[in-house]
């Protein structure tokens, strides 16, 4: 199956989640929905929601409450967005300004812990105690991961297990909450709701390690946002990690990262080029491809059809997609 025919699958259901999306920024305060509304039609590739979707159909399949646990897994996601531009000073996302970039600190933290609350009234919505209480678990683990990655800033001695936890708390746990909280509102099995739990932790692996490799190999225009903003703020993804490990004491990553101004596009450009002319890329590739394929051998083990399949062609779409 094909990334285009697993969406338009999906497409009554993905049509109305829109709607969904859209009636959070209809808010009496206009002020604050001209906000929502730029957040949010700045719109991502739904992969978050789409895993609830494709894992809500494996067994008893129930839109009315699943596209609120799909709008919940996606507002989640943005909030996180708006709190993370802002503490990485970010000017631009996905080709667009930022919201801190066009308000104050202050009032991109409320309109991030605006969409934070929204979020949880989508997850209450399904009225499943356990959907909640997985909600609320993944908002904990985000933000552990966060603060993980803040205090782990420019710090080139950490291991490759202290990235793993960074991005299974900031990334992966999401995803696999998403697939979770999916299973639970199709009455799926104990056993098929850890198996797609796992399948969603592996796949947002991939997904991130993915991400941290374009951050080094895409142009400014895929990315819709600059090269190297990990380096920018100080952070350390897997392909940087692996090229420290092949190169000797003094580089040009902990050159850049040691320098009095950070902002010094020579040394960032110098780092950049350094990782990609290593073999760092390529491992951490391949990094990547091993977790989709556990991830796809996951769900072989779900009730064959349309649904499985389209979590298969996610798992396969996170390592071949361009940004």
């Amino acid at each position: 199956m094909t990334l285009a025919v697993a969406l338009d699958l999906l497409a009554d259901d993905l049509a109305q989640l829109e709607g969904l999306l859209a009636r959070v920024c209809d808010v009496e305060y206009r002020v604050l929905g001209g906000l929502l509304e730029h957040i949010l039609s700045t719109r991502g590739k739904r992969v978050r929601p789409l895993v609830v979707l494709a894992a809500g159909r494996l067994f008893a399949y129930r839109p009315t409450t699943l596209l609120p646990a799909a709008a919940a897994i996606e507002l989640l996601h943005t909030a996180t967005l708006v709190h993370d531009d802002l503490i990485d000073h970010a000017t631009a996302r996905r080709g667009r300004p930022t919201l801190n970039t066009l308000t104050s600190g202050g009032a991109t933290v409320l309109v991030g812990d605006y969409l934070f609350a929204q979020a949880a009234a989508f997850a209450t919505a399904t009225g499943s105690i356990r959907v909640v209480r997985v909600f609320s678990d993944v908002l904990q683990t985000i933000c552990e991961g966060e603060l993980r990655q803040i205090f782990s800033s420019g710090d080139w001695d950490q291991s490759i297990a202290d990235y793993e936890a960074k991005i299974a708390g900031k990334t992966a746990s999401l995803f696999a909450a998403a697939a979770e909280i999916g299973a639970i509102l199709t009455a799926a099995p104990r056993s098929a709701r850890r198996r797609l739990r796992a399948y969603g932790h592996e796949l947002g692996m991939a997904f991130q390690i993915i991400d941290d490799i374009f951050d080094f190999t895409a142009t400014e225009e895929e990315l819709g946002k600059p090269v190297g903003s990990d380096l920018r703020q100080g952070t350390l993804t897997l392909p940087a990690l692996y090229a420290l490990r092949e190169l000797p004491a003094e580089n040009a990553i902990t050159a850049y990262l040691q320098s009095s101004d950070g902002t010094r596009e020579d040394l960032l450009a110098e780092a950049i080029q350094t990782v990609r002319d290593s073999p760092a890329i390529a491992r951490a590739e391949q990094q990547a491809r091993q977790r989709a394929a556990c991830a796809k051998r996951l769900v072989a083990g779900l009730p064959a059809g349309p649904a499985c399949e389209l979590l298969a062609t996610l798992a396969e779409h996170a390592v071949a997609r361009r940004a």
